[in-house]
């Protein structure tokens, strides 16, 4: 049976997504831990920022790249970064310049990669299925986020410690792969003819209170989530858990996520877009504080998985907003803006909680995120029903 077009680009733009995620939630956590086996706990903080900060300076003109060049230009340089990042770690092991300069290319490969999928999925989605096809697509990053932790799991040469090697391998494979299938992103027509929207009219689209809200509740969703990544293997070093134990929380905690976003469109049409991310970030708020508290660790598995299924509902449906105030020829940009906030919390959020770690320890910085999320709810309930709509679009 021949599928029909909207059912081909989005398995290309899932699959893409997917490998994405593998690489960046194997390697982050692989890097984090280079840091603490060197006794650095406190440097984590600054991890995060090599990893956000180069690519903020890079979001915008990335977005502008994709509106008037194609997503799949973008794509390919984002794959051939991903390489980068993965050879640069293999080169020279143990390194600290080293673990920045592959974070550095890491966070711009995964820039260029979202940016263009985002795009792809803002420009080709029905308008009356946005809710939906972003859920799907959000579906799939959580499959790569679930997977990519599993290589924490394969033993490496001595007890207890990391297959690196095999970890970075995976990475140089996964960013060919990426560039190869980036070759399946057919350009939006506004690309292909050079009509992408001026900067006046995207800036315009951007001056809405709507606007800035669902930007801040998207970027502290996405700074939560990195300060799991980042903290979470923290936690389990200060508390003497193997790494497997982490390991097992991060899987969770994307597993989770993946449940949270399938058939997301008909959750949303029962219980409308803002009631629902409010309430999902107030949940994932309330879980991130407790698991900062001495609990056992099957209660704080159990508490990694109800984490992962909150905070996984806010993402696509920001999305979604997102791509209904942007003009065609303008989504790209949009979406690089929307990253770009994404990259201001990936590094104000983990590096405030750098300096909290010192001060309050690793269990303060769970506590100050969580009240940060308690901040994006409260963004998320300002936001009007004429542009996040209660009823579903899908």
């Amino acid at each position: 049976m021949i599928r029909r077009p909207q059912e081909s680009w989005l398995y290309v733009v899932v699959a893409h997504s997917i490998l994405v995620q593998i690489a960046t939630f194997s390697l982050r956590p692989l890097l984090a831990y280079s840091l603490l086996d060197q006794g650095l706990t406190t440097s984590v903080g600054l991890l995060a920022l090599a990893f956000a900060v180069p690519a903020l300076v890079l979001s915008l003109p990335a977005g502008r790249l994709v509106d008037r060049l194609g997503e799949r230009v973008v794509a390919c340089a984002g794959g051939a970064l991903f390489v980068a990042a993965a050879l640069i770690a293999l080169l020279s092991p143990g390194s600290l310049v080293a673990i920045f300069a592959s974070t550095f290319a890491l966070g711009c490969g995964h820039l260029f990669s979202m940016v263009s999928e985002q795009t792809v999925v803002a420009n080709r989605a029905r308008p009356s299925r946005r809710d939906g096809t972003f859920g799907y697509y959000a579906l799939g990053a959580s499959v790569g986020q679930s997977l990519g932790p599993l290589l924490l799991l394969v033993p490496g040469v001595l007890p207890g410690s990391l297959n690196v090697e095999l970890i970075l391998t995976v990475g140089i494979c996964v960013g060919v792969a990426l560039s190869v299938l980036s070759l399946f992103f057919v350009p939006y027509p506004s690309a292909r003819t050079g009509a992408a929207v001026s900067w006046i009219s995207t800036l315009r689209s951007l001056r809405t209170v709507a606007t800035f809200r669902a930007l801040g509740a998207s970027s502290l969703a996405l700074a939560s989530i990195d300060v799991t990544l980042l903290y979470w293997p923290a936690l389990g070093n200060e508390r003497g858990w193997p790494a497997s134990v982490v390991a097992v929380m991060l899987v969770a905690r994307s597993l989770f996520s993946v449940a949270s976003r399938a058939g997301l469109g008909l959750v949303v049409r029962w219980v409308g877009r803002r009631a629902l991310v409010v309430s999902s970030l107030v949940v994932s708020a309330v879980v991130l504080i407790l698991i900062a508290c001495p609990l056992p660790i099957p209660v704080v598995v159990v508490l990694a998985c109800i984490f992962g299924y909150a905070i996984g509902i806010c993402q696509p449906l920001t999305m979604s907003w997102l791509a209904e105030l942007s003009p065609e020829g303008a989504r790209g940009t949009m979406m690089s803006v929307r990253l770009a906030g994404n990259r201001v919390g990936q590094a104000a959020v983990p590096s405030l909680a750098g300096g909290l770690a010192g001060a309050a320890g690793v269990p303060g910085v769970l506590v100050a995120t969580g009240a940060t999320l308690a901040l994006a709810a409260w963004a998320s309930a300002g936001i009007t029903p004429a542009v996040g709509s209660d009823q579903d679009p899908g």
